[in-house]
């Protein structure tokens, strides 16, 4: 009987399509810039609006992306704090007109796993081995249920939270995401929570669209647990919205998480990587 069950897990594996790639800033971008092409042709063969959104009582667009809506952190303790302090550099935010808060932009419907469309979403990779060491393969899970902000101010990035709901977490296989509820325990503690710890300079370059690459300190909470983090960072300006892709190693005992699996034969190592994906307008 094990025989067999060990035979059908190989054939599963096998059959097995390739997770997303690994988040990319140029193909958010491009993502991004796509979908306002798109959102520009639809418009200019719909009839004019007849009244403005100042006018009507209406949000304006958040952003060049489809179908948008923007999302904050939760208020209380998870509320992005405003106080920087920092040392105005070469170049000021607020000249170049990016100082304030920038909130997290979420696209409605959009699948967050896919990476196909422009929607802000966070994840994980981790490798899964087949029993025996037959066989493995990288396993992805994404969300967009994401909610968060950043604070630009004297030339820096001066504050940012962002809130994960892990119970959202989705895979290609819906028992190994079952089984990862489980092991984060999301009913206890359904949010996972990142806090920038010290601001970031950033080159004056990306008021004109120039790309920043760098590393960022924070401090994750998975599962009630926190540890001092360090994720790598790579953002743009396009157009009304901030672009941000990220990724960072992560071993899944600190935080009290037995890595998920999903069949018997399968074991999953206790490593990995998070990602995000994150648009962010005003």
């Amino acid at each position: 009987m094990i025989l067999w069950v060990a035979i059908a897990g190989v054939g599963w594996w096998s059959l097995r399509a390739d997770g997303p790639e690994p988040v990319d800033l140029e193909a958010a971008v491009a993502q991004l810039e796509t979908a306002a092409g798109n959102e520009s042709a639809s418009s200019s063969d719909s009839t004019p609006a007849t009244e403005s959104s100042e006018n009507s009582g209406e949000a304006p667009s958040a952003g060049p992306g489809a179908s948008v809506t923007t999302s904050t952190a939760a208020a209380g303790d998870d509320t992005l704090s405003t106080n920087s302090g920092t040392e105005t550099t070469s170049w000021d935010t607020e000249a170049a007109g990016l100082a304030g808060v920038w909130t997290v932009v979420t696209g409605e419907g959009a699948d967050g796993a896919t990476g196909e469309v422009p929607v802000s979403f966070a994840g994980y990779r981790v490798v899964e081995v087949l029993a025996g060491g037959v066989d493995e393969s990288t396993v992805v899970g994404r969300t967009a249920e994401v909610a968060g902000a950043i604070e630009l101010s004297g030339g820096a990035l001066v504050a940012a939270t962002v809130q994960v709901e892990m119970a959202g977490l989705r895979t290609d296989d819906s028992h190994r995401d079952s089984h990862a509820r489980g092991a984060l325990n999301t009913e206890e503690f359904p949010l996972a929570v990142f806090r920038l710890a010290e601001p970031v300079e950033l080159p004056a370059g990306v008021v004109e669209g120039e790309g920043f690459s760098g590393s960022v300190l924070g401090d994750l909470t998975i599962k009630g647990v926190t540890n001092r983090v360090v994720f790598d960072l790579e953002a743009r300006r396009a157009g009304d919205t901030i672009v941000v892709v990220g990724s960072a190693p992560v071993i899944f005992s600190d935080y009290g998480v037995t890595a998920p699996m999903s069949v018997a034969v399968i074991s999953v190592e206790d490593h990995g990587i998070m990602e995000f994906q994150l648009f962010f307008a005003r």
